[in-house]
C-alpha cells in the first residue's frame, strides 16, 4: 500500500487509484515498525490530484477530535510573510500526536475542508528516512531534475519544488527523534500554498525557530477519555463492559490515549472483564504494565509496546554528565504526584545525595550541583519523559502516571527503599516551618506525600520516614479539611498498628488524632468516645503521668466542653492541671496551657469575670516564663480580651485586641492564622461596643484576606462570612444579612455537611435574620425545624438545643402568640436551671425573656416582678455595668411605665442610660434608645 490512505479515507478514489496504478518497488521499514517508505518509478503521464505520498495512518477507532488542541492550532499567530505555516505538536509518548497529525492530513484531502493538492507523510525518526521520503515524492511527482538514484539531491529537488511550486501541499513530519536531523529539511515556501505539521516528544528550543509554532499536546480531557472508552467498546459490541468505573479507569490511566487504547483492546479481547474489573487489576501494584497493556493490545497500530514508548530516550538522557543522573531523577519523580511537584524539590540536599549514589562510582554529593540535577531534568524534559512548565507554579514538574509506573517497575526491590527515602527526605526538607506560610505549597506537598505513600508505604514505615505521613496528616487540620482528616488518620492508625504495634506511642498518637479530627469535623461525641479509649490505653501502656496521656486527657476535656458539657470540661481540665503541676511543675508551658484552658471553661460555664481573672494571672506568668512575644503568651492576651468583653467591657476588649493585633503582625506577620483570628475578634467587640458599620467593614476585608490565604472553603473563612453577615444585619441591612446567611448555609452544607454544628448555627442565624426582615411566622417554623435536628444531633441538654428552644418560644411571641411564648419559656427555664445553674447568663436571659412575654401576654405586674428579680441577680452575678444588667434595667423601666409607675420607670431607665453612657458611650445604639425612652417618659410625666 503506497499511501496508507486506505479504507479509513473514503471519497478520494482518484488518489487511491493512482496509488494502486503506480505502486512498484521495495518497501523499507524502520526498526520501530512504524515506518514504511515506498520507492516508485517516475509516472509516464500527468498525475491526478490530490496525491498522497507516505504511509498515512488510519484514524483510530473512536477518534477524539481534541477541540482544545484544534483551538490552539487555530489560535497560533500567522507566520511572517514568505514563511510556511508550521505547527509542531509536542508531547510525551502515547498522547495521540500522530493521530492528531493524521486528522489534519485527512482534512487536507477533504474537498469540504482544507483541501490540498498534495499530502506527504514522513516518518521522521532519522535524517535518512526524511530524505528517502522526500526523494520518493520527487520521483512520484516527476519533478524536473529528479535523478532517481541520488536520495540527497532528489530530496533537495522536492524542497525547491515546494518553495517555488504552484500546488497547495501539506507535509507531515511525524515522530521527529532529533531536531538536528531536520535542520535544513524543513519545507519552505511562499506561505500561501504550504503547511507543515510535525510531531515529536522532544522539547527542544530549536523547534520554535523559523517561525514554527509549538502546540503542547497533553493527555485527553476527562470527557474525551470517557467518550473514547464508551465509543470504542460500544462500537465493537461490548458496551456491556461499561460500568460506573469508566471515569475512574480513565483517571487511573492518566487519560493517556495510548493507554486507553490498549485498555479498550484488552477488554474487548477478554470479553468478560468489565471496566471495574480492569481498574481493580490496574490498582493492584503486583500486576505489571506488560500484563495490563500487552503488545497484542496495540489495536490502533501505535507500533510499540507501551513501556517501550514511554521510556524511550532514557538511555540517551542518562548518558549525559553526570552519568546516571537522569535515571535517578526519573526514579524519584516517578514516586511523586503525576499532577506535579515544585521545581525546588530538585535543589534539596537529599536529591543530590541520591543522585550521587546512582551516578558513576566515586561520585560524591558534593560533586553533584543543583545545576547538574536541573540539567538532568531538562534532558528528560527534552525526551518527553518529564514535563516542565514554569508557569504552573508549585506543580511545575511532573511525570505522566503511566510513565511513572513503567519507571517504578524497573526499580529493583532492594533499590526501592533508597528511592522512597530520597523522595521523602526531599519533601521533608521542602516543607515550610509553619503550614500557614504557604498553604498552596503545603497542599501540593501533601498530594505528593500521598502519591509516595501509595508507591512505597512499606518502605516509609520501615525506614522511619512515616513521620512525613504524620506531618502531612497534621496539615489537614490547618487546611480546615477536618472530614478528610478523620479518614486519613484512621488509615494512619491502622498502618501504625501493623508496622509499629498497638502499644507504640506513635500508634496511639495516630488514634488520638482521629478524635481530634472527629471533633473538628463537628462530631464531639465521637471525639470524646475515641479520646476516652485512647487515654485509657495510654494510661495502661505509658502511665497516667506520661505527657501523651495528659495531652489526650486535655483533648478529651476540650471535646466534652464542645459537646455541651462545659462543667465536665472544667472538672476534667482541673484534673489535668493538677497532674501537670505535680509532674511538670507550675510554670511548665503545658501547665500554663492547662491553666489558660481552665479559665476558658470557667467562662463557658457562665463565669466570664472569673475567666478573665484566671487569664490575667496566667498571662503574667507567661510573660515571665515564655516572654511577651511567645505564641502562647499572645494567645493568652487574645483570650483575655475576649473574656473581658464577655464580662461586659466590650470597648476595653476591642482596645486590648487592637494593641494585640499590632504585636501579632510584628511577631507573626499579617497572614498568620492567629493574626487573622485577632482581627476577627477585634471586629466583633468593635461591633459590640456600638460600631456595627465599622465591624462589618473590617470583617469584609478579613473575608478577602482569608479567602486569599486559607481558601474560600476553609472553616475560618466561612466563620468570618457568618460574622460579616451578622454585623451587616446589626448595622441595619437585614435583607443583606438574610441573603448572606442563605448563601453561607449552602456553602457550609457543601463543605461541612448538614449536621455540623456550624451548619446548624447558620440555620439559626438565617431564621433570626429572616425574622428581623419581617417574617416572624416563618422564623418560628424555621427554629422548630432546627430544634428537631439539634435534638437529634446534639441531644436535649446541649446548650445550643436549649437556645433553640428559647428562640422557638420567643419567635412564637413575635408571631402574635405571647401565651405560647410564656409556656415555652417556662418549660425550658427549669431545664436551664438544672443543666446550667440559676446564675448562668443563659438562665438569666430566659428569665428576662419570660418576664417580657408575660407582660406582652397582658400581665404587666408579673413582668415587673420577674424583671425586678432578674435585675437583682444580674447585678449580683454580672455587676452594675454589664450590658445584660443594663438591658434588664431598661426593660424594667418599660414595664413599670405600663403599670402606671412613671416615676419608677424614669428611675430605671435613667439608671440604664447612665450605665450605657459609661460603658458603651453616647453614640451606641442602645444608649440612644435609652435616651429616647427617658425623654418620652419625662414628657409623659409632665403631661400628667
Amino acid at each position: 500500500m503506497t499511501s496508507g490512505s486506505s479504507a479509513a479515507h473514503s471519497g478520494n478514489t482518484e488518489a487511491l487509484a493512482l496509488a494502486a496504478d503506480i505502486a512498484q518497488g521495495a518497501q523499507l521499514n524502520s526498526s520501530s515498525g512504524n515506518t514504511q517508505i515506498n520507492f516508485h518509478g517516475v509516472p509516464q503521464s500527468a498525475n491526478p490530484w490530490p496525491i498522497v505520498i507516505g504511509n498515512l495512518p488510519a484514524l483510530a477507532s473512536a477518534f477524539q477530535s481534541r477541540p482544545e488542541v484544534r483551538g490552539a492550532l487555530l489560535a497560533t499567530r500567522a507566520p511572517a510573510p514568505g514563511v510556511v505555516p508550521t505547527h509542531v505538536l509536542v508531547g510525551g509518548g502515547g498522547t495521540g500526536k500522530t493521530q492528531l497529525a493524521a486528522s489534519i492530513a485527512y482534512r487536507a484531502l477533504d474537498a469540504q475542508d482544507d483541501r490540498r493538492d498534495l499530502v506527504i507523510w514522513v516518518t521522521a525518526v532519522s535524517r535518512g528516512t526524511i530524505q528517502l521520503t522526500y526523494a520518493e515524492a520527487a520521483r512520484r511527482l516527476a519533478i524536473p531534475g529528479t535523478t532517481g538514484d541520488d536520495v540527497v539531491r532528489d530530496a533537495d529537488v522536492l524542497l525547491s519544488w515546494l518553495t517555488a511550486g504552484t500546488k497547495s501541499w501539506l507535509v507531515v513530519l511525524d515522530d521527529i527523534a532529533d531536531v538536528h536531523d531536520v535542520n535544513d529539511l524543513w519545507p519552505r515556501g511562499s506561505g500561501g500554498k504550504g503547511h507543515v505539521v510535525a510531531t515529536t516528544r522532544r522539547k527542544d528550543p530549536a523547534l520554535t525557530g523559523g517561525g514554527r509554532a509549538v502546540v503542547d499536546v497533553r493527555t485527553f480531557t476527562p470527557a474525551e477519555s470517557t467518550a473514547y472508552l464508551t465509543e470504542r467498546l460500544s462500537s465493537a459490541g461490548f458496551g456491556h463492559l461499561l460500568d460506573g468505573s469508566v471515569a475512574d479507569l480513565a483517571e487511573a490511566l492518566g487519560h493517556l490515549p495510548l493507554a486507553l487504547s490498549h485498555a479498550a483492546a484488552y477488554l474487548i479481547r477478554k470479553q468478560r472483564v468489565t471496566c471495574d474489573g480492569y481498574l481493580a487489576r490496574y490498582v493492584e501494584q503486583s500486576t505489571s504494565l506488560a500484563e495490563l497493556l500487552p503488545g497484542w493490545a496495540d489495536a490502533e497500530a501505535y507500533g510499540r509496546p507501551v513501556t517501550v514508548t514511554l521510556t524511550l530516550g532514557l538511555e540517551a538522557a542518562d548518558a549525559l554528565p553526570p552519568e546516571g543522573a537522569a535515571r535517578a531523577v526519573l526514579q524519584v519523580a516517578a514516586m511523586l504526584d503525576p499532577a506535579g511537584h515544585p521545581v525546588q524539590l530538585w535543589d534539596t540536599p537529599s536529591i543530590a545525595e541520591f543522585v550521587a549514589r546512582l551516578a558513576r562510582p566515586g561520585t560524591t554529593a558534593r560533586a553533584i550541583s543543583a545545576e547538574h540535577i536541573w540539567d538532568a531534568c531538562l534532558a528528560l524534559h527534552s525526551y518527553g519523559l518529564l514535563h516542565i512548565d514554569s508557569s504552573s507554579g508549585h506543580r511545575a514538574v511532573n511525570v505522566h502516571a503511566i510513565t511513572a509506573r513503567a519507571v517504578r517497575e524497573t526499580i529493583g526491590p532492594g533499590d526501592l527503599s533508597y528511592v522512597a527515602e530520597a523522595a521523602a527526605d526531599a519533601l521533608t526538607e521542602m516543607w515550610p516551618a509553619h503550614n500557614h506560610l504557604d498553604a498552596g505549597l503545603v497542599a501540593i506537598l501533601r498530594a505528593n506525600v500521598d502519591a509516595l505513600a501509595r508507591c512505597a508505604a512499606d518502605q516509609l514505615w520501615a525506614s522511619g520516614r512515616y513521620r512525613l505521613l504524620y506531618r502531612a496528616g497534621d496539615s489537614l487540620f490547618d487546611a480546615g479539611l477536618q472530614v478528610a482528616a478523620v479518614e486519613y488518620w484512621r488509615q494512619m492508625a491502622g498502618s501504625a498498628v501493623r508496622f509499629l504495634g498497638a502499644g507504640h506511642p506513635d500508634a496511639l498518637g495516630a488514634r488520638a488524632r482521629i478524635g481530634r479530627a472527629q471533633g473538628h469535623a463537628g462530631d464531639p461525641a465521637a471525639a470524646v468516645c475515641t479520646l476516652r479509649q485512647v487515654a485509657t490505653e495510654q494510661t495502661e501502656l505509658l502511665g497516667a503521668d506520661h505527657p501523651s496521656t495528659l495531652a489526650s486527657l486535655q483533648d478529651l476535656a476540650r471535646w466534652r466542653g464542645h459537646g455541651g458539657d462545659a462543667s465536665g470540661a472544667l472538672a476534667a481540665t482541673q484534673e489535668v492541671l493538677a497532674a501537670r503541676r505535680r509532674v511538670l511543675g507550675p510554670l511548665h508551658p503545658d501547665t500554663l496551657a492547662s491553666r489558660a484552658t481552665l479559665a476558658r471553661w470557667r467562662g463557658e460555664t457562665g463565669n466570664a469575670a472569673g475567666a478573665a481573672a484566671g487569664l490575667e494571672e496566667v498571662f503574667e506568668d507567661m510573660l515571665t516564663v515564655l516572654g511577651a512575644d511567645h505564641s502562647a503568651t499572645l494567645k493568652a492576651r487574645n483570650n483575655l480580651g475576649y473574656w473581658r468583653g464577655e464580662a461586659g467591657d466590650a470597648a476595653g476588649a476591642a482596645q486590648a485586641l487592637e494593641a494585640l493585633l499590632e504585636d501579632r503582625v510584628r511577631v507573626l506577620g499579617p497572614d498568620h492564622p492567629d493574626t487573622l483570628n485577632t482581627r476577627n475578634n477585634m471586629a466583633y467587640w468593635r461591633g459590640e461596643a456600638g460600631d456595627s458599620v465599622g465591624a462589618a467593614r473590617a470583617l469584609a476585608q478579613l473575608v478577602v484576606d482569608r479567602v486569599r490565604i486559607l481558601g474560600a472553603d476553609h472553616p475560618h473563612t466561612l466563620a468570618t462570612r457568618s460574622n460579616l453577615a451578622y454585623w451587616r444585619g446589626k448595622a441595619g441591612d437585614v435583607a443583606s444579612a438574610a441573603a448572606e446567611f442563605r448563601d453561607l448555609l449552602r456553602d457550609r452544607i457543601k463543605v461541612l455537611g448538614q449536621d455540623h454544628p456550624d451548619t446548624l448555627d447558620t440555620r439559626a442565624n438565617l431564621a433570626r435574620w429572616g425574622g428581623e426582615a419581617g417574617w416572624p411566622v416563618d422564623t418560628a417554623s424555621a427554629f422548630e425545624a432546627l430544634l428537631v435536628d439539634r435534638l437529634r444531633v446534639l441531644g436535649p441538654d446541649h446548650p445550643d438545643t436549649l437556645t433553640t428552644r428559647h428562640e422557638v418560644a420567643r419567635w412564637r411571641g413575635h408571631g402574635g402568640a405571647p401565651e405560647a411564648a410564656v409556656r415555652g419559656l417556662t418549660e425550658m427555664l427549669s431545664d436551664r436551671v438544672r443543666i446550667l445553674g440559676p446564675d448562668h447568663p443563659d438562665t438569666m436571659a430566659t428569665r428576662h425573656e419570660l418576664a417580657r412575654w408575660q407582660g406582652e401576654a397582658g400581665d404587666a405586674e408579673a413582668a415587673v416582678a420577674g424583671l425586678t428579680a432578674v435585675l437583682a441577680d444580674r447585678l449580683r452575678v454580672l455587676g452594675t455595668e454589664h450590658p445584660h444588667t443594663l438591658v434588664s434595667c431598661a426593660e424594667l423601666g418599660r414595664w413599670r411605665a405600663v403599670t402606671g409607675d412613671i416615676a419608677g420607670a424614669i428611675v430605671a431607665v435613667d439608671s440604664a442610660l447612665n450605665g450605657r453612657l459609661r460603658v458603651l458611650g453616647a453614640d451606641h445604639p442602645d444608649t440612644r434608645a435609652a435616651r429616647r425612652e427617658l425623654d418620652r417618659l419625662r414628657q409623659e410625666e409632665r403631661g400628667r
